[in-house]
């Protein structure tokens, strides 16, 4: 074995890992937007992580057969299942301020608290999201083992993780000193960014649909511009949404509110 093909098989294994779990903190944050604390999806990132990484440790040649697009399919359907009820509290969250800037609020920054998913749903959702991702980069790192650098694979792939938690950990703490509104807004965006991505991944599975590649750049580039796109049309919906809602405060009859 040439030092320059373990060295080689130690870097791919560590980017591949990297560029896979990226999304699972991406999405993890998303999910946590409004909850009072990130521990439940944390532990149910890690959890998935785990549990997949375990599973091709013991049966990596198994693993390598689960068709990509049974994973891609049932990630983007969870996520869009996420995004819709983020949705929903974005749009609680941008009407509560309304009312407040019409001198109508029930606010106060605790207002906001419990917005998010429960502890329970946010711990399954990022549970499964990790494991989704981790099934995608388990088959590249199956592959590197079984051309003789198993220990390569194992050791990128831990590195990867740890590089990984560590700046999650380390950005927690200013992301959630983030203004609620904006936060639950972005975080709405990613949720359907991802599902959106993860979909055209599912439909180039079976060949109806790829993304172009982009001069060098990696297909996954798509992301950003999905994003975009995403945000965009979020905030128009919500924008939307809201201002109907305060019409409906000033209609004849109206008593409650939302």
């Amino acid at each position: 074995m040439e030092i320059g093909s373990t060295s080689g098989a130690l870097v791919v294994a560590f980017l591949i890992t990297v560029l896979e779990l990226t999304e699972v903190v991406a999405v993890v944050y998303a999910l946590g937007a409004g909850s009072r604390t990130m521990t439940p999806g944390t532990l149910g990132a890690i959890a998935g992580v785990a549990v997949v990484g375990g599973i091709a440790l013991g049966v990596s040649v198994a693993l390598s057969a689960i068709p990509p697009l049974d994973t891609l399919v049932v990630g983007a359907l969870l996520l869009f299942g996420f995004g819709a009820f983020l949705f929903r509290s974005t749009v609680k969250t941008y009407f509560r301020e309304a009312k407040k800037r019409l001198g109508r609020g029930d606010g106060g920054p605790a207002a906001h608290q419990g917005e998010g998913l429960a502890p329970h749903a946010l711990f399954v959702g990022a549970f499964s999201v990790g494991a989704i991702e981790t099934v995608e980069a388990a088959i590249v790192l199956v592959a590197i083992s079984a051309a003789g650098f198993g220990w390569e694979a194992l050791t990128g792939f831990i590195l990867g993780g740890v590089l990984l938690v560590a700046i999650g950990w380390s950005l927690h703490t200013r992301i959630r000193q983030i203004k609620v509104p904006p936060l639950k807004w972005v975080a709405t965006s990613l949720l359907f960014t991802f599902g959106v991505f993860w979909t055209g991944e599912a439909l180039g599975a079976v060949g109806l649909f790829h993304y172009p590649r982009l001069g060098p750049l990696p297909a996954d580039i798509w992301i950003l511009p999905i994003f975009l796109v995403c945000l965009g049309l979020v905030g128009l919906g919500v924008r939307f949404v809201v201002a109907r809602r305060v019409r409906a405060l000033d209609a004849p009859g109206h008593r409650g509110t939302a």
